[in-house]
């Protein structure tokens, strides 16, 4: 069985992602929780969880019952915690508690698009984004995905027409998502080309942009 081959330390790990397109991955837990304990005995043993982390990120693993000054320092006040971190080791993104792996999955994919969009690579953040969207087609995080491919195009292109299509997509497909509320004010905006419908062969990472 395949499992997460943790780094020895983060100075190891900063040092593996040095120039590269990886980030840190900063899995903090403590063992008397029950949701730490879960994860590392269901999640970190699914094949494609380990799969993931290991292609987008060198992971460390910390105690925080054996180091409470890191769990102060990065301002872990619950457990299991993530952490994506740039190579300086600076924070990008995080999420907390127990997921099973195919919600890990989504959400992984989802925080490092979301860290990639912080550091403007927003080509890689598109293929994040669309990952999700297209292997994770019901995961609660797909809006949130497909309005920031809408954004991240905005960002390269400077062109609005991306916010009106990616309105048109959440409105058609998520019309109660928060994200279709928080795109609301782009629906008077033009589209680029005629939208394919989800029934007609499209799809969130092709048929919408």
């Amino acid at each position: 069985m395949n499992r997460v081959n943790w780094r020895k330390n983060e100075a190891e790990a900063l040092n593996e992602i040095k120039g590269g397109t990886r980030l840190l991955l900063r899995f903090l837990y403590s063992p008397e929780d029950e949701g730490s304990k879960k994860i590392m005995e269901e999640t970190f043993n699914d094949e494609q969880v380990v799969k993931l982390i290991e292609r987008d990120t060198a992971p460390v693993m910390i105690n925080i019952d054996e180091k409470k000054e890191l769990g102060k320092k990065y301002h872990v006040d619950w457990t299991p915690a993530f952490v994506i971190a740039d190579e300086e080791g600076r924070e990008l993104e995080r999420f907390v508690g127990y997921l099973p792996p195919k919600e890990f999955i989504a959400q992984m994919l989802l925080s490092r698009g979301l860290a990639d969009f912080h550091l403007e690579r927003y080509a890689e953040a598109v293929s994040l984004f669309e990952e999700l969207v297209d292997e994770c087609a019901d995961s609660e995080l797909v809006p949130e995905a497909e309005y920031f491919i809408g954004a991240s195009n905005f960002k390269v292109t400077g062109s609005a027409e991306s916010l009106g299509e990616v309105c048109h997509t959440l409105n058609t497909k998520y019309p109660e998502s928060v994200w279709t509320k928080r795109c609301s004010i782009w629906a008077h905006l033009p589209l680029h080309r005629p939208f394919v419908g989800y029934d007609q062969g499209g799809s969130a990472g092709s048929g919408a942009y």
